[in-house]
């Protein structure tokens, strides 16, 4: 994103994974601090190495796309038995 916006693209879109990518370039970052959602969700790398460990995620796709892409993922942890099932209603609006 930031080659397309330019230096600015933190200050114009305010999506912090531009300003994470500007460290990285400017060596203020060093470039294992950062992993890519994808490598994540694949299994390619962690998703946490320690307790102590803060993630930050920064989201700044198209939201039809991240809608897929959490379906697909959500799909993923229902057939491996994993995550935590949230109660977000007490039955679904739409079936």
């Amino acid at each position: 994103m930031a080659k397309e916006y330019g230096e600015q693209a933190y200050q114009n879109l305010g999506i912090i994974g531009t300003h994470w990518h500007d460290l990285l370039d400017s060596g203020n970052l060093p470039a294992g601090r950062v992993e890519e959602i994808a490598d994540v969700a694949t299994g390619t790398v962690p998703a946490r190495r320690n307790d102590e460990e803060i993630i930050l995620y920064s989201a700044g796709g198209m939201p039809v796309e991240d809608v897929a892409w959490a379906t697909d993922i959500y799909r993923r942890a229902v057939e491996q038995q994993i995550g935590t099932p949230l109660n977000l209603w007490r039955s679904p609006v739409l079936s």
